[in-house]
């Protein structure tokens, strides 16, 4: 499999310049390129486009070398198929917001641990551009092939992004674990543990409640603000998502990890049995990042040598784990069961879970009061920036 990792270049003023000038003029060039094939209707093959396009953008772009081009030509073609084979016949013609360059052999010379060879300006003459690396990147290129580049421009610094061709672990068992996702702590296993970030969502809060600020005032400085705010918001969900999937991978030996598939929950959950809105109930469902988290256990577990496997998670807050009927009432996090024994309400939802995969499982009785908390705060490592 194909895992990437983002790296800063550790450039010059001057190699800066050139390199973000290089990607603002293939920004204009991949926009005008689209524009141009649709207009005039020319057949999406790399022969056809490049017969009618190619010697234009030269004389248009004379910056850009010949290998850019290319490179910007395929990238319009492949966009515009993605268009027609997914029949989105009213769709614009796709442009590019972001700086961003896709590379091969013919832009760069060398891509290794200490930095990649590229051109910086003088003709037929490339430079060796450092990397500032952490420890984990530094391990990929010790034992990791990598693949062509992608270069892109983040908060006024240049970036790559490097493809490394990570071979998958075999899957040491059959056993599963189910997971069960809430609001409240955003996961619960089988196994009974937990999962639940009280600074992550103090800081949410405390986001939340800014935007709401800003959202009123409407002014241009505000809009400016929150904009930052948002992406702000961003980042700290994914850091962690990120942390809890590593906490959830590293938490079991089970090699199977069964999750709900939430995918309509927002719509399905929308109205009480009376008919009721549920508009409070739906904000704090889509404060939770489900979607997110699931996606990155599900890469994240193929590097461990486990997969992840979705289940439906109808009625599996509503029964009895070890008698499988749905004989008693839930209560907030508590399940009553008919024998009136009390059971914890999530820890119960991801046993019947796990049941429903058809995978062998180990579990306890759900008891009350007995779940493990586990921690979520991880240390982080500094770059080298060294050179």
């Amino acid at each position: 499999m194909i895992v990437t990792y983002n790296i800063q270049l550790n450039m010059n003023q001057k190699a800066f310049d050139f390199w973000y000038n290089q990607l603002l003029t293939a920004q204009q060039a991949f926009n005008d390129c689209t524009s141009y094939i649709h207009c005039n209707d020319i057949p999406l093959s790399i022969k056809s486009v490049h017969d009618n396009v190619y010697h234009w953008m030269r004389n248009k772009y004379p910056s850009l070398s010949a290998q850019a081009i290319i490179k910007i030509y395929k990238d319009a073609i492949a966009s515009l198929q993605s268009i027609k084979s997914n029949k989105h016949y009213n769709a614009k013609v796709p442009e590019r917001n972001n700086l961003i360059m896709r590379m091969d052999k013919r832009l760069y010379t060398s891509l290794r641990l200490d930095g990649i060879t590229i051109s910086t300006g003088q003709p037929h003459k490339r430079e060796l551009i450092p990397f500032i690396l952490y420890p984990k990147a530094s391990f990929m290129f010790k034992n990791y092939i990598t693949h062509d580049p992608t270069m892109f421009e983040r908060n006024g610094k240049l970036w790559l992004s490097v493809p490394f061709e990570v071979p998958e672990k075999p899957q040491q068992n059959d056993t599963c674990i189910g997971v069960d996702l809430g609001m409240r702590q955003l996961f619960v296993t089988s196994e009974g543990n937990s999962f639940r970030d009280a600074k992550y969502l103090e800081n949410r809060r405390k986001v939340r409640h800014l935007k709401k600020q800003l959202q009123s005032k409407s002014t241009k400085s505000s809009k400016r603000h929150l904009k930052k705010v948002r992406r702000k918001e961003r980042n700290q969900c994914k850091d962690m998502c990120y942390r809890a999937s590593k906490t959830l991978i590293n938490s079991t030996e089970a090699s199977i990890i069964v999750m709900e598939d939430l995918k309509k929950i927002k719509k399905n959950t929308s109205r009480t049995e009376e008919g009721y809105k549920r508009k409070r109930h739906n904000n704090a469902q889509s404060q939770v990042p489900y979607y997110m988290f699931r996606q990155i256990v599900g890469y994240k577990a193929q590097l461990a040598g486990k997969q992840v496997e979705t289940v439906s998670p109808m009625y599996t807050s509503q029964t009895d784990s070890r008698t499988n009927k749905r004989d008693g009432e839930r209560k907030g996090r508590r399940y009553i069961c008919s024998d009136r024994t009390i059971l914890d309400a999530d820890w119960n939802a991801a046993i019947n879970i796990a049941k429903r995969s058809k995978h062998p499982t180990s579990s306890s009785i759900p008891l009350d009061g007995t779940l493990n908390p586990l921690m979520g705060r991880v240390q982080v490592n500094h770059p080298n920036v060294e050179q």
